[in-house]
Protein backbone atom coordinates (compact mmCIF):
# COMPACT_ATOMS: atom_id res chain seq x y z
CA UNK A 1 0.00 0.00 0.00
CA UNK A 2 1.53 3.58 -1.09
CA UNK A 3 2.32 5.75 2.17
CA UNK A 4 1.08 9.39 2.72
CA UNK A 5 4.98 10.67 2.12
CA UNK A 6 4.87 8.44 -1.05
CA UNK A 7 1.51 9.36 -2.39
CA UNK A 8 2.60 13.22 -1.57
CA UNK A 9 6.13 12.95 -3.32
CA UNK A 10 3.99 11.08 -6.71
CA UNK A 11 2.28 14.18 -7.40
CA UNK A 12 4.18 16.92 -6.10
CA UNK A 13 8.09 16.00 -6.45
CA UNK A 14 10.12 18.60 -4.72
CA UNK A 15 7.36 20.36 -3.74
CA UNK A 16 6.87 17.68 -0.99
CA UNK A 17 9.07 18.48 1.98
CA UNK A 18 9.34 16.61 5.49
CA UNK A 19 9.96 17.76 8.93
CA UNK A 20 10.07 21.27 6.87
CA UNK A 21 10.79 24.11 9.57
CA UNK A 22 7.79 26.51 9.51
CA UNK A 23 10.35 29.72 10.61
CA UNK A 24 11.01 30.54 7.32
CA UNK A 25 7.04 30.86 6.24
CA UNK A 26 6.18 33.29 9.12
CA UNK A 27 6.64 36.79 8.80
CA UNK A 28 7.18 36.37 12.73
CA UNK A 29 10.35 34.05 11.54
CA UNK A 30 8.47 31.41 14.30
CA UNK A 31 7.55 28.02 14.13
CA UNK A 32 8.77 24.23 14.66
CA UNK A 33 8.62 21.85 12.00
CA UNK A 34 5.63 20.19 9.94
CA UNK A 35 5.76 16.24 9.64
CA UNK A 36 4.87 17.35 5.92
CA UNK A 37 4.52 20.24 4.17
CA UNK A 38 3.86 20.81 0.05
CA UNK A 39 3.89 24.28 -1.72
CA UNK A 40 0.71 24.59 -3.58
CA UNK A 41 0.90 26.59 -6.96
CA UNK A 42 -2.76 26.31 -8.44
CA UNK A 43 -5.92 26.17 -6.77
CA UNK A 44 -5.94 22.32 -8.03
CA UNK A 45 -2.60 21.72 -5.84
CA UNK A 46 -4.82 22.77 -2.82
CA UNK A 47 -7.52 20.52 -3.86
CA UNK A 48 -5.20 17.61 -4.59
CA UNK A 49 -3.01 18.22 -1.48
CA UNK A 50 -6.57 18.04 0.41
CA UNK A 51 -7.58 14.89 -0.68
CA UNK A 52 -4.59 12.56 -0.19
CA UNK A 53 -4.19 13.53 3.34
CA UNK A 54 -7.91 13.07 3.98
CA UNK A 55 -7.79 9.54 1.65
CA UNK A 56 -4.66 8.37 4.15
CA UNK A 57 -6.18 10.25 7.80
CA UNK A 58 -3.54 12.54 7.75
CA UNK A 59 -4.13 16.07 9.72
CA UNK A 60 -3.88 18.90 7.30
CA UNK A 61 -4.33 22.90 7.22
CA UNK A 62 -3.64 25.69 4.83
CA UNK A 63 -1.16 28.38 5.42
CA UNK A 64 -1.22 31.44 3.25
CA UNK A 65 1.55 34.29 3.80
CA UNK A 66 2.24 33.32 7.26
CA UNK A 67 1.17 37.01 8.44
CA UNK A 68 -1.11 36.81 10.58
CA UNK A 69 -0.09 33.51 12.98
CA UNK A 70 2.32 32.60 15.66
CA UNK A 71 3.25 28.44 15.29
CA UNK A 72 3.54 26.54 18.05
CA UNK A 73 8.00 25.82 18.73
CA UNK A 74 7.08 21.93 18.08
CA UNK A 75 5.48 22.65 14.94
CA UNK A 76 2.91 21.17 13.27
CA UNK A 77 1.62 17.45 12.94
CA UNK A 78 0.16 16.29 9.65
CA UNK A 79 0.43 18.25 6.33
CA UNK A 80 1.11 22.07 6.00
CA UNK A 81 -0.21 23.03 2.40
CA UNK A 82 2.02 26.62 1.75
CA UNK A 83 -0.40 28.49 -0.49
CA UNK A 84 1.43 30.05 -3.37
CA UNK A 85 -1.51 30.28 -5.77
CA UNK A 86 -0.80 33.84 -6.24
CA UNK A 87 -2.40 34.61 -9.80
CA UNK A 88 -4.67 37.48 -10.41
CA UNK A 89 -6.48 39.78 -12.92
CA UNK A 90 -7.63 43.10 -13.24
CA UNK A 91 -10.31 44.25 -15.92
CA UNK A 92 -10.23 48.09 -15.51
CA UNK A 93 -13.54 47.98 -17.63
CA UNK A 94 -15.37 46.24 -15.59
CA UNK A 95 -13.85 47.36 -12.34
CA UNK A 96 -13.40 43.27 -11.44
CA UNK A 97 -10.33 42.32 -9.87
CA UNK A 98 -10.02 37.94 -9.64
CA UNK A 99 -7.39 36.17 -7.38
CA UNK A 100 -6.08 33.15 -6.11
CA UNK A 101 -6.56 32.92 -2.80
CA UNK A 102 -2.40 33.13 -2.32
CA UNK A 103 -2.03 35.97 -3.93
CA UNK A 104 -0.33 39.14 -2.06
CA UNK A 105 -3.15 41.79 -1.29
CA UNK A 106 -0.67 44.77 -0.89
CA UNK A 107 -0.02 43.47 -4.48
CA UNK A 108 -3.75 43.53 -5.11
CA UNK A 109 -3.67 46.75 -3.93
CA UNK A 110 -1.47 48.32 -5.47
CA UNK A 111 -1.90 47.05 -9.14
CA UNK A 112 -5.57 47.68 -8.78
CA UNK A 113 -4.65 51.83 -8.15
CA UNK A 114 -2.41 51.72 -10.56
CA UNK A 115 -5.40 50.65 -13.19
CA UNK A 116 -7.36 53.35 -12.17
CA UNK A 117 -9.58 51.26 -9.66
CA UNK A 118 -10.84 52.39 -6.23
CA UNK A 119 -11.79 50.19 -2.82
CA UNK A 120 -8.65 48.11 -2.70
CA UNK A 121 -5.79 50.90 -1.99
CA UNK A 122 -6.19 49.95 2.09
CA UNK A 123 -4.64 46.92 0.71
CA UNK A 124 -1.30 47.98 0.33
CA UNK A 125 -0.57 47.42 4.14
CA UNK A 126 -1.94 44.40 4.99
CA UNK A 127 0.69 41.98 4.32
CA UNK A 128 -1.42 38.77 4.14
CA UNK A 129 -2.82 36.76 1.46
CA UNK A 130 -5.94 36.87 -0.50
CA UNK A 131 -7.48 33.93 1.50
CA UNK A 132 -6.22 35.12 4.77
CA UNK A 133 -7.92 38.52 4.35
CA UNK A 134 -11.46 37.09 3.10
CA UNK A 135 -11.59 34.68 6.34
CA UNK A 136 -10.98 37.46 8.64
CA UNK A 137 -12.51 40.59 7.04
CA UNK A 138 -8.84 41.88 6.66
CA UNK A 139 -8.67 45.87 6.27
CA UNK A 140 -7.49 48.99 7.35
CA UNK A 141 -7.43 53.02 6.92
CA UNK A 142 -11.69 52.71 6.91
CA UNK A 143 -11.57 50.22 4.38
CA UNK A 144 -12.44 46.06 4.72
CA UNK A 145 -12.87 43.31 2.16
CA UNK A 146 -16.12 43.14 3.22
CA UNK A 147 -16.67 46.33 1.36
CA UNK A 148 -15.58 45.66 -2.21
CA UNK A 149 -15.97 41.20 -1.86
CA UNK A 150 -18.23 39.84 -4.96
CA UNK A 151 -17.71 36.37 -4.27
CA UNK A 152 -15.52 33.56 -3.28
CA UNK A 153 -14.88 30.49 -4.48
CA UNK A 154 -14.28 27.70 -2.12
CA UNK A 155 -13.19 24.32 -1.51
CA UNK A 156 -15.92 22.22 0.44
CA UNK A 157 -16.05 18.90 1.14
CA UNK A 158 -14.32 17.55 -2.06
CA UNK A 159 -16.49 20.43 -4.03
CA UNK A 160 -15.94 23.57 -5.73
CA UNK A 161 -18.07 26.15 -4.59
CA UNK A 162 -18.99 29.82 -5.03
CA UNK A 163 -20.85 32.02 -2.93
CA UNK A 164 -21.67 34.96 -2.95
CA UNK A 165 -19.72 38.08 0.05
CA UNK A 166 -22.95 37.99 1.96
CA UNK A 167 -23.14 34.21 2.75
CA UNK A 168 -19.78 34.72 4.85
CA UNK A 169 -21.72 37.18 7.67
CA UNK A 170 -18.05 39.17 7.65
CA UNK A 171 -17.94 41.56 11.05
CA UNK A 172 -15.05 43.64 12.31
CA UNK A 173 -12.10 41.12 11.40
CA UNK A 174 -14.39 37.56 11.89
CA UNK A 175 -16.03 36.22 9.36
CA UNK A 176 -18.03 32.37 9.45
CA UNK A 177 -15.22 30.90 7.81
CA UNK A 178 -13.15 31.47 10.64
CA UNK A 179 -15.52 29.05 12.31
CA UNK A 180 -15.83 26.44 9.49
CA UNK A 181 -11.88 25.45 8.76
CA UNK A 182 -12.82 22.58 6.63
CA UNK A 183 -14.02 25.10 4.02
CA UNK A 184 -10.95 26.48 1.89
CA UNK A 185 -10.83 29.70 0.25
CA UNK A 186 -9.44 29.03 -3.39
CA UNK A 187 -10.11 32.44 -5.31
CA UNK A 188 -12.05 35.54 -4.57
CA UNK A 189 -13.07 38.46 -6.98
CA UNK A 190 -13.56 42.05 -6.06
CA UNK A 191 -15.99 44.82 -7.30
CA UNK A 192 -13.72 48.18 -7.21
CA UNK A 193 -15.15 51.62 -8.37
CA UNK A 194 -13.21 53.10 -11.30
CA UNK A 195 -11.96 56.52 -10.79
CA UNK A 196 -8.81 58.45 -11.28
CA UNK A 197 -5.76 56.74 -11.27
CA UNK A 198 -3.88 59.56 -9.83
CA UNK A 199 -5.83 59.70 -6.79
CA UNK A 200 -5.87 56.00 -5.97
CA UNK A 201 -2.35 56.10 -6.45
CA UNK A 202 -1.83 59.34 -4.18
CA UNK A 203 -3.72 56.73 -1.24
CA UNK A 204 -1.57 54.02 -1.96
CA UNK A 205 1.24 56.16 -1.09
CA UNK A 206 0.02 58.01 1.81
CA UNK A 207 -0.84 54.46 3.65
CA UNK A 208 2.49 53.04 2.81
CA UNK A 209 4.26 56.15 4.55
CA UNK A 210 1.54 55.65 7.56
CA UNK A 211 2.58 52.14 7.46
CA UNK A 212 6.45 53.00 7.65
CA UNK A 213 6.34 55.86 10.24
CA UNK A 214 3.90 54.23 12.88
CA UNK A 215 4.56 50.50 12.49
CA UNK A 216 7.96 48.47 13.17
CA UNK A 217 9.80 46.68 10.79
CA UNK A 218 11.35 43.84 12.86
CA UNK A 219 9.91 40.42 12.06
CA UNK A 220 6.12 40.43 13.55
CA UNK A 221 2.84 39.46 12.76
CA UNK A 222 0.66 42.44 12.14
CA UNK A 223 -1.86 43.60 15.32
CA UNK A 224 -2.09 41.07 18.09
CA UNK A 225 -5.78 42.30 18.94
CA UNK A 226 -8.63 43.12 17.93
CA UNK A 227 -9.39 47.25 18.84
CA UNK A 228 -11.78 46.14 21.74
CA UNK A 229 -15.56 48.46 21.05
CA UNK A 230 -14.51 52.23 21.75
CA UNK A 231 -10.88 52.05 22.04
CA UNK A 232 -8.10 50.86 20.30
CA UNK A 233 -5.87 48.02 21.76
CA UNK A 234 -2.44 49.74 21.35
CA UNK A 235 -3.43 52.63 23.31
CA UNK A 236 -4.58 50.25 25.98
CA UNK A 237 -1.29 48.76 26.27
CA UNK A 238 0.26 51.87 26.42
CA UNK A 239 -1.61 53.25 28.66
CA UNK A 240 -1.10 49.62 30.62
CA UNK A 241 2.60 50.85 30.19
CA UNK A 242 3.53 47.58 28.53
CA UNK A 243 5.72 49.46 25.76
CA UNK A 244 9.09 47.98 25.50
CA UNK A 245 8.05 45.16 27.64
CA UNK A 246 10.44 42.02 26.74
CA UNK A 247 10.14 38.31 27.91
CA UNK A 248 13.28 36.19 26.23
CA UNK A 249 13.89 36.97 22.61
CA UNK A 250 10.27 38.75 22.31
CA UNK A 251 9.75 42.65 22.37
CA UNK A 252 5.96 44.97 22.91
CA UNK A 253 6.99 46.97 20.04
CA UNK A 254 8.06 50.73 21.32
CA UNK A 255 6.69 52.14 18.28
CA UNK A 256 3.29 50.42 17.96
CA UNK A 257 2.39 48.75 21.62
CA UNK A 258 -0.47 45.94 19.82
CA UNK A 259 3.04 44.72 17.81
CA UNK A 260 4.89 42.20 19.14
CA UNK A 261 8.29 41.45 17.35
CA UNK A 262 10.86 38.77 17.12
CA UNK A 263 14.38 40.52 18.47
CA UNK A 264 16.26 37.86 17.19
CA UNK A 265 15.63 34.28 18.00
CA UNK A 266 12.42 34.31 19.81
CA UNK A 267 10.50 31.43 20.50
CA UNK A 268 6.58 30.87 20.36
CA UNK A 269 6.41 30.78 23.77
CA UNK A 270 8.21 34.15 24.62
CA UNK A 271 5.76 35.47 22.37
CA UNK A 272 2.67 33.99 24.20
CA UNK A 273 4.24 35.06 27.60
CA UNK A 274 4.05 38.59 25.82
CA UNK A 275 0.35 38.33 24.93
CA UNK A 276 -0.87 36.98 28.29
CA UNK A 277 0.71 39.88 30.23
CA UNK A 278 -1.17 42.83 27.90
CA UNK A 279 -4.33 40.71 28.59
CA UNK A 280 -3.78 40.30 32.33
CA UNK A 281 -2.63 44.25 32.74
CA UNK A 282 -5.00 45.45 30.44
CA UNK A 283 -8.24 43.45 32.36
CA UNK A 284 -6.64 44.30 35.55
CA UNK A 285 -6.10 48.18 35.02
CA UNK A 286 -9.15 48.97 33.00
CA UNK A 287 -11.38 45.89 32.76
CA UNK A 288 -11.33 44.90 29.16
CA UNK A 289 -10.57 41.75 27.38
CA UNK A 290 -8.30 42.34 24.29
CA UNK A 291 -9.00 39.47 22.13
CA UNK A 292 -6.06 37.96 19.87
CA UNK A 293 -6.37 38.96 16.09
CA UNK A 294 -3.28 37.27 15.22
CA UNK A 295 -3.69 32.92 14.79
CA UNK A 296 -1.83 31.16 17.94
CA UNK A 297 -1.60 27.00 15.62
CA UNK A 298 0.33 24.26 17.69
CA UNK A 299 0.97 21.10 16.96
CA UNK A 300 -2.78 19.95 16.65
CA UNK A 301 -4.24 22.93 15.20
CA UNK A 302 -5.48 26.06 16.12
CA UNK A 303 -5.41 27.05 20.21
CA UNK A 304 -6.75 29.61 22.36
CA UNK A 305 -5.49 31.45 24.98
CA UNK A 306 -8.90 31.61 27.05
Amino acid sequence: MTTFAEALHARFGAAARRDEPLARYTSFRIGGPADFLVVARSPTDIIDAVALAEEHGVPWIVLGRGSNVLIDDAGIRGLVIRNDATAFTIDPASGVVAAESGARMPSLGAQSARAGLHGLEWAVGIPGSVGGAVVMNAGAHGGCVADVLESAELLDGGRRIVLPAAAFAHAYRTSRLQRERHRVVLSARFRLAPGDPAEALARVREYRRHRQETQPNDPGAGSIFRNPPGHAAGALIDQAGLKGARRGNALISPRHANFIVNAGGASAEDVRALIQLAREEVARRFGIVLETEVELIGPTGRMSLA
